[in-house]
């Protein structure tokens, strides 16, 4: 004879049925109890009188482990939703800062700057290797912060520092902060920028112009 047996999953109290009388922790007492939502920190519970928040923490003791499970996806969906709002928030901002500097980037500055030529050579993490062409018959003043460096993806990062290289084309010596280019000289300087590309396909695509307000 062969028994065949079935497995039969139990209703939890308070999760999938109602609780007759869900006296809480702080003496609270709720009839026809039931969970029906789970946030980080409270369960919203739908009683025969309505419905409340409860703190996890006030349940009693025998529904804690169940309500333990549902806490932790609860916090991971919000955590979830919290790194997703940041991403869109920091993507809106960079759309901003890109806008402001659309059509503006490439023109330089007023002034002396306006007589040179930026080429980008290379790039290396955080230091954009710049060639500067002064085609003009004045000396030209450069300093960093009048530069912003961009990926192809429209991150910005901001000119820190001037910075020279050696044979190897590595950073050897950071420079005075105003660099000064002779009439009709072409130089190759390293732009050290304020924060690196955070990604592989995040590397500096091109070096541009900062406007800047008048009188600055």
């Amino acid at each position: 004879m062969i028994w065949l047996t079935a497995a039969v999953s139990l209703a939890a109290p308070l999760l999938d049925e109602p609780v007759a009388t869900l006296t809480l922790k702080d003496g609270t007492v709720l009839r026809d109890a039931r969970a029906k939502g789970f946030l980080a920190k409270v369960v919203m519970v739908k009683h025969r009188d309505g419905a409340r928040t409860v703190a996890y923490e006030l349940f009693p003791d025998e529904f804690q482990a169940a309500l333990a499970a549902r806490r932790s996806a609860a916090q991971a969906s919000a955590q979830i939703d919290q790194a997703q709002s940041e991403a869109e928030a920091q993507k809106q901002a960079q759309a901003r800062a890109t806008a402001s500097l659309a059509g503006r980037s490439v023109a330089p500055e007023a002034g002396l700057n306006q007589v040179c030529r930026l080429t980008l050579t290379a790039s290396k993490g955080n230091v954009a290797i710049l060639r500067i062409e002064n085609v003009s018959d004045q000396t030209a003043a450069l300093v960093p912060w009048q530069l912003v460096g961009q990926t192809h993806s429209g991150e910005l990062f901001l000119g820190r520092h001037w910075v020279g290289l050696n044979e190897e084309g590595r950073v050897a010596v950071t420079l005075k902060r105003q660099q000064l280019i002779d009439a009709h000289s072409t130089v190759t300087l390293g732009l050290l920028l304020n924060a690196p590309p955070d990604i592989e396909d995040g590397r500096i695509e091109g070096v541009f112009w900062r406007l800047q307000p008048a009188g600055r």
